[in-house]
């Protein structure tokens, strides 16, 4: 069963986003605030079921952006130019790529070993309680916080792995990329059994680039976009959904 839905912007969401006042050459198929989008709801759905559901995941999606205006980087990426050449170990990944436009692409994302040594770790608080004059651990509070930041997939554990660098390069010329872009993302999945990296090219000038990472309650997946010469933004989702990158799309279905 396929519902066609109009993603219009409701005003009880214009307070929780900061105004951003880029203005980004994306071409038509991104303007997703004016643009239809096919989600594909599960079968034996009553209409108030769909009526939910379609709400509960426009909001999740747009919770998730940076900023309002970054909903125009939301597209179904199988619509897109997709950048090939991948070359995939477990410690980087890499793709080599001439567009249709005949400009060469390259992308390299290295994954390293945390050391916790250098990091200000604060992942649990600990909540006691009084049992009988004796103080005892009630709880553990998860905070995942990483030099004063929010991190992610890690589940209030001291993390494994990290992205170490990420480089993309356009007919040669480096792209502005800040590591602080990466620095509070961990467990990135390099050349698991389902696709964990894509890349794709939107309008001829932005590159969308998707990662996989961690798993179980810790999982999330993230969209990076850049155009030409710098980052621009990203979009972050800790659904649980079987694959991530399907709801960083808004095409995602219910099992």
């Amino acid at each position: 069963m396929k519902y066609k839905i109009a993603f219009f912007f409701l005003i009880t969401f214009i307070g929780c986003f900061e105004t951003s006042k880029k203005q980004q050459a994306i071409s038509e198929d991104n303007q997703f605030s004016s643009n239809e989008l096919t989600i594909e709801s599960p079968e034996g759905l009553s209409e108030e079921e769909v009526e939910y559901w379609d709400l509960a995941l426009r909001q999740e999606l747009f919770y998730s952006l940076n900023a309002l205006s970054d909903s125009v980087y939301i597209s179904d990426r199988t619509q897109l130019e997709k950048i090939e050449g991948e070359d995939c170990t477990e410690k980087n990944v890499s793709f080599i790529y001439t567009t249709e436009e005949m400009n060469k692409i390259e992308i390299l994302i290295e994954k390293g070993t945390f050391d916790f040594k250098k990091h200000n770790l604060n992942l649990v608080d600990t909540v006691f309680k009084n049992v009988n004059g004796e103080e005892k651990v009630e709880s553990l509070i998860v905070k995942n916080i990483i030099d004063d930041r929010y991190s992610y997939g890690i589940d209030g554990n001291i993390p494994i792995s990290e992205i170490k660098s990420l480089i993309i390069k356009w007919n040669g010329k480096p792209l502005d990329i800040p590591d602080t872009i990466y620095s509070n993302l961990y467990e990135p999945n390099f050349c698991r059994d389902r696709s964990t990296v894509e890349a794709y090219l939107s309008g001829g000038n932005n590159i969308y680039l998707y990662i996989n990472c961690s798993d179980g309650a810790g999982g999330y997946s993230v969209k990076f976009i850049f155009d030409r010469e710098k980052y621009l933004t990203k979009i972050i989702s800790t659904n649980e959904m079987p694959n991530g990158f399907d709801f960083l799309d808004g095409t995602a279905k219910v099992n």
